[in-house]
């Protein structure tokens, strides 16, 4: 009985010492997943392309601005289409495209037919239609349907050209 108690007061500091190591490779995991580079989703337009950062995972959810180094920014002609090109694991989550305006407070949807999307899932790209205007500019917004750290939203702004 006397070697029983010995050890037993050395078992939880044994246990204790591997869940604290444990907990340590977690974090240092969880840390190498959030560091990886985000993927990009394409834009082109004419015979020309924008590669588009990823915003952070928190404009998802709301609670950050987005990172106006990340806005992409493309030239479309009034009348034409505008080709976007997606990674294949935001290909095969799901993705939509939302098109609008702002005004720095408050966005507007487009109502021209196809500058917009309905949810897609499977295919990585979809042709959006620009609205017929000799000028101006507007927003799209490229958003995983399954947000996470690697999968987020995308956001270019497109300038009207004639």
């Amino acid at each position: 009985m006397t070697s029983w108690t010995r050890l037993r007061p050395r078992t939880p500091r044994l246990g204790r010492a591997a869940a604290a190591g444990a907990g340590l490779v977690t974090t240092a995991v969880l840390l190498t997943a959030c560091n990886k580079p985000q993927p990009t989703v394409t834009m082109f337009t004419g015979n020309k392309s924008q590669a588009v950062s990823a915003q952070p995972p928190c404009t998802v959810l709301g609670s950050c601005q987005s990172e106006s180094s990340k806005v992409g920014q493309i030239k479309a002609a009034s009348g034409s289409q505008i080709l976007v090109d997606v990674p294949k694991a935001l290909a095969d989550g799901g993705w939509i495209v939302a098109a609008f305006t702002s005004d720095g407070t408050k966005n507007t949807a487009l109502t021209t037919p196809g500058a917009s999307s309905s949810p897609i899932r499977g295919h990585h790209t979809v042709r959006l239609q620009v609205p017929d205007a000799t000028t101006g500019s507007y927003y799209l917004q490229v958003t995983a349907l399954k947000p996470s750290n690697q999968l987020t939203t995308w956001l270019v702004g497109v300038q009207l050209t004639q």
